[in-house]
């Protein structure tokens, strides 16, 4: 469980890998030639990554499909290395270094912002039919953003992680999905002047 916690860490701790998490989290599989079209690296620094995930048993060996003249290789996320669960996760996320902490909380960051575009896009290329279908079903949905005290959210906190825990656990084929955040904002009152790095 140990060796495990620490490759789920390193691999949140890299943006990269964190990118290839999630889309195929979005696609089921994908080959490397997709991922870097949404991935600005090399591809063969993809290659690279995603073989250290294959490694590891994060991402299932590749599934082989023969062309004309050429193979390619899919890769999907292998289910069963992440179905575990560490009561003591929260706390050993915050014994961590500063600096560890900042770079797994920036990379899940970047990668929700990432997962987001990709959603963004598909929301673009939608027939209107499935709109229309979006649209009926839109009294379940949320799209909110919005402030509140830390007492507030200390409340908040434990009844969505408690509504979470039953959704998990219905057995139940996905088709939705969500994503909370509650952050402090440590940006208020900032007046600096802020650098926004391209990656």
């Amino acid at each position: 469980m140990e060796e495990k916690y620490q490759e789920v860490v390193d691999a949140f701790r890299n943006s990269t890998k964190m990118k290839i998490i999630t889309l195929l989290l979005n696609n089921k599989k994908m080959t490397v030639t997709e991922m870097s079209r949404y991935i600005k690296t090399t591809r063969s620094n993809l290659y690279q990554v995603i073989s250290t995930l294959v490694s590891i048993g994060m991402v299932k060996e590749p599934e082989v499909r023969p062309k004309k003249n050429y193979v390619e290789k899919y890769y999907s996320l292998n289910d069963d290395y992440f179905a575990f669960h560490d009561e003591n996760l929260e706390d050993k996320l915050v014994d961590l270094s500063d600096n560890d902490f900042r770079e797994i909380l920036s990379s899940f960051l970047m990668a929700q912002s990432f997962n987001l575009e990709i959603i963004a896009s598909s929301v673009e290329t939608l027939p209107t039919s499935e709109i229309s279908k979006l649209k009926k079903n839109w009294n379940f949905q949320i799209m909110s953003y919005g402030t509140c005290t830390s007492e507030a959210a200390k409340n908040l906190s434990p009844i969505i992680k408690n509504e979470l825990k039953k959704v998990s656990n219905d057995g139940c084929e996905p088709d939705t999905m969500f994503l909370f955040l509650t952050l402090p904002l440590f940006f208020k009152g900032f007046k600096g002047k802020t650098t926004i790095k391209k990656r």
